[in-house]
């Protein structure tokens, strides 16, 4: 009985000091992988770093390109504050445009060419009427077509000074002498260091 107990009692010594070596080695190796993985997603991140890094270095290479091009070019610039207005109002009243350079468009008003003779009725036939021998048809003359003239064109409404200062916007702010300016400044740009 003593040899029984003292192998019952072995295994659960033995059990009882593997448990928590087991436990240790699986804590060790759940650390482990959870560094691996740590280092996995910095690799990611300095991947997507690198990438980002890339394309702001082609950028930066292109800049030059593209500050030749504007110089030589394209003159533009950064707006300023002065060159914004407060709302429509300062739109439409921008200085540059005569009341009397506006142009009304006539429109061609759309007519037929020609005009057809008009159509003899033909009679009806009644409900009761016996229904004779068909007759040889006979050959109606063609119907006449009569030349009209000249097409007309129609005036164009006077439109209102509102509506007409909103519409020629575009005229007021392209005119030679915004477009002058603009040149003006940007060989002013140019001309800085």
């Amino acid at each position: 009985m003593g040899a029984f107990g003292f192998g019952t009692l072995g295994k659960l010594v033995a059990i009882g000091v593997m448990a928590p070596a087991f436990y240790l080695v699986i804590s060790q190796g759940a650390a482990e992988r959870g560094r691996v993985e740590a280092v996995e997603r910095s690799i990611v991140q300095a991947r997507k770093d690198i990438r980002a890094l890339e394309t702001e270095f082609d950028t930066r290479a292109n800049m030059a390109q593209l500050e030749r091009w504007n110089g030589d070019v394209l003159a533009l610039a950064a707006p300023r504050a002065e060159q914004y207005v407060g709302g429509e109002h300062q739109l439409a009243s921008l200085p540059g445009r005569t009341e009397g350079g506006n142009v009304a468009l006539a429109y061609v008003v759309p007519s037929a060419p020609m005009e057809l003779a008009p159509p003899t009725p033909e009679p009806a036939l009644s409900a009761a009427t016996p229904v004779a021998a068909p007759t040889p048809a006979k050959a109606e003359p063609a119907r006449t077509v009569k030349p009209v003239g000249p097409v007309q064109t129609a005036k164009a409404d006077v439109i209102p000074a509102k509506a007409r200062a909103v519409a020629m916007l575009d005229r007021t702010l392209l005119s030679d002498a915004t477009m002058a300016d603009l040149a003006r400044s940007a060989r002013k740009e140019a001309a800085r260091p």
